[in-house]
């Protein structure tokens, strides 16, 4: 059952627990200037497909508390018209959206919205960004990695990252929202084939849709 989403949501939680490059993020006569990195993290850090499983586990755990369940969620968002949670794929930490009239369709983009507890406070988020950082670094080897930066329309920091491998027919965005000890996190899986054919037609794309609901986050605790 598919409920639509375009009223005030109540919390969502999960676990994306993924990294951020390094970025640099300014106030410049009001506006966000963003430095964005751009690099292939398996050759820039010299690590292979040999890394251990249990070497990745300790970097997953690394600075990171908890899943919070949806029921205590500490914030707020409103979900992209034309997407609907899809409750198979929804769990008590975690929400999955997938648009309109795909729910018979194999392969096809979700939106997943969660939150996380970290070891990290707001003015702690250079930490922060390094211990994500250090995840991705063990989890997707082979990606291409893109970081951002900018502030959500609360002003609090949104930390981007695109992690895109070639060999793969989709990729994944993660939106972070920093919080003291706490992010929300919204992971966008888009296939490829769908932001084309929307960007084709002047539609709204996956990725965009996901960046539109974390920058509308606001945390209420």
């Amino acid at each position: 059952m598919r409920k639509n989403q375009s009223r005030k949501i109540k919390g969502i939680a999960a676990g994306a627990l993924l990294s951020l490059l390094s970025l640099v993020c300014m106030e410049q006569y009001g506006e966000l200037t963003v430095l964005a990195e751009e690099t292939n993290l398996a050759a820039t850090n010299g690590l292979d497909a040999g890394t251990t499983d249990d070497t990745a586990q300790d970097a997953a755990e690394t600075g990171l508390s908890d899943e919070i369940a949806l029921a205590d969620a500490p914030g707020s968002y409103t979900m992209e018209d034309g997407w609907l949670l899809d409750e198979t794929l929804s769990s008590d930490t975690v929400s999955v959206y997938i648009q309109d009239g795909n729910s018979d369709t194999a392969e096809t983009s979700t939106i997943s919205c969660s939150y996380i507890e970290t070891n990290y406070s707001v003015q702690e988020y250079e930490q922060l960004r390094d211990m994500l950082t250090n995840n991705l670094l063990y989890s997707n080897v082979n990606a291409q990695i893109s970081t951002s930066a900018v502030y959500t329309l609360a002003k609090d920091y949104l930390y981007i990252i695109l992690v895109d491998d070639s060999s793969e027919d989709y990729r994944d965005i993660y939106h972070y929202v920093v919080g003291d000890y706490q992010c929300f996190c919204v992971q966008v899986k888009e296939y490829r084939a769908e932001a084309e054919l929307a960007s084709s037609q002047d539609l709204q794309t996956p990725q965009e849709a996901g960046q539109s609901v974390a920058e509308g986050f606001e945390w209420t605790d």
